[in-house]
């Protein structure tokens, strides 16, 4: 029998805020244990809580940016649940009526293919603390420092059949959030979370599968790992014809496997009511309105214009928008005199390579935008050759940031002197050199004059302009 997997993703998206959602104490990631909490985040007696507005507008932001609707009246509840690292015994989210539902994020897949993921829901909540089971052989420790942030949880429609789609939807999110700058979205730090619901079925029916949730996967390639094992664990029961148990399950990242952790709860289980101490929230069309027109460009958006009015190729678009800094620096590049293409170039090959070298961030490189520019001229006027500029005026660059590349360039002897007498020279004692290439260039085999190019390149040692190049051996190889 041949089964076909389905699957649907809750996403956790801790937002970046200065407060938590319900309380006023900040958050900080790494802080000492149990140092951001207040009486509010502990539920103490007589301690209520208080809306974020700021909270509310990402959720709206992110609402819009993933074609939701935005409902223009909504409430929170308590959902009522005992986890050791809860504080309260319940958490305030929201249930039949969430802030954003019915939307949707198309999906570039391989070979030009699309796919359309439903989003059920996004709603806003607060954060569990964190169980700490590494510190002590005996106990468990429980940090509520980030009991209380603000998370949004985007629950999606069961409309991913592949493990690739998984990983292209997390992908997105991710990128999406941050272009909005709601989040930081980084997995290793629990800023982003993801719960996976997994089933499988028989090729062709309709009829869903048991479902079983895998919870708490905190990178994207341990999301596709925990689903190809849960899917091979669900199509082997049935093969050996035992049934799906609708449960909880953990990934053991060191094992490589799932294990329950208990039986699914149902809504019921939950016990949902209006939280008695929070007001209704009216979102007036006005306040959407504005946030609407807020909305930065967002990266599907930038990647169509980079590759329709910009030229740049899909594979290149896509690099120069994963980060919105990255994608802001380009901008500026070419903002201060650059073509779209050297300057894609130069951020894709000489500075990308340097980050990745320095386990360095675009915004934390130093160099301004306009002196990628500079070096980008050099090149377009022949004055620098590419290889020169990228491995040896560029480090000057990094090293003597405010300097003018030019500068740089003629005091460490890398300006292309006027060099077509010597590249003739040099290109007839190669053609005397070597007879029989050039004896077959003249009867067809033109790819013959790469060979010459590269005598050339390395005769000169990168002083020589490589258009300059590429001109004297066609001109002589052409000559008769």
């Amino acid at each position: 029998m041949i089964y076909q997997p389905v699957m649907g993703l809750e996403v956790h998206v801790q937002l970046h805020t200065k407060s938590k959602v319900f309380a006023t104490e900040g958050f900080q990631f790494g802080a000492e244990a149990n140092q951001w909490v207040s009486p509010i985040t502990l539920a103490h007696p007589g301690a209520l809580p208080s809306i974020n507005q700021v909270c509310i507008e990402y959720a709206i932001r992110l609402g819009l940016a993933t074609n939701c609707e935005i409902a223009r009246h909504t409430y929170f509840a308590r959902k009522n649940y005992f986890y050791p690292d809860s504080p309260k015994g319940y958490q305030l989210s929201q249930a039949e009526h969430p802030i954003c539902e019915n939307g949707y994020l198309d999906l570039e897949l391989a070979e030009g293919k699309h796919k359309r993921i439903g989003i059920e829901r996004i709603h806003l909540e607060e954060d569990a603390g964190k169980s700490i089971h590494d510190q002590d052989p005996s106990s468990t420790q429980i940090d509520l420092n980030r009991a209380g942030t603000g998370l949004l949880e985007i629950v999606t429609r069961p409309d991913f059949r592949t493990i690739e789609e998984v990983g292209i939807f997390l992908t997105e999110i991710r990128k999406l959030v941050r272009y909005l700058e709601i989040s930081d979205a980084d997995m290793e730090k629990g800023n982003m979370r993801c719960d996976a619901n997994i089933s499988v079925r028989l090729a062709g029916t309709e009829t869903l599968g048991t479902r079983v949730e895998v919870k708490n996967l905190n990178s994207i390639n341990f999301t596709r790992k925990a689903i190809r094992y849960e899917i091979e664990r669900q199509i082997s029961l049935l093969t050996a014809g035992q049934t799906i148990k609708q449960e909880t399950r953990t990934y053991d990242i060191n094992r490589g496997i799932t294990a329950s952790m208990r039986d699914k709860e149902t809504a019921d289980d939950y016990r949902y009511f209006p939280e008695p101490d929070l007001q209704p929230l009216a979102l007036p069309d006005a306040t959407i309105s504005a946030i609407q027109a807020s909305l930065p460009e967002l990266p599907k958006s930038r990647f169509k214009r980079y590759v329709s009015a910009l030229g740049l190729s899909p594979h290149k678009a896509a690099a120069l928008t994963e980060q919105k800094a990255f994608s802001h620096y380009f901008e500026a590049v070419m903002a201060a005199g650059c073509d779209a293409d050297a300057a894609s170039t130069w951020l894709l090959g000489p500075v990308n390579a340097y980050l990745n070298a320095e386990k360095l961030e675009i915004e934390t490189v130093g160099l301004p935008p306009k002196q990628i520019a500079a070096a980008a001229a050099l090149v377009k006027e022949g004055k620098v050759s590419f290889s020169a500029a990228k491995a040896q005026l560029f480090p000057l660059m990094i090293k003597y940031p405010n300097e003018l590349p030019a500068t740089l360039a003629r005091s460490n002897n890398l300006i292309l002197a006027d060099q077509s007498d010597e590249l003739e020279a040099a290109m007839h004692a190669l053609m005397k050199k070597h007879p029989d290439e050039v004896a077959r260039f003249r009867k067809g085999k033109k790819q013959l004059a790469g060979f010459f190019v590269g005598q050339l390149m390395r005769q000169f040692k990168g002083k020589a302009d490589p258009k300059a190049i590429n001109r004297v051996v066609r001109d002589e190889l052409n000559r008769f």
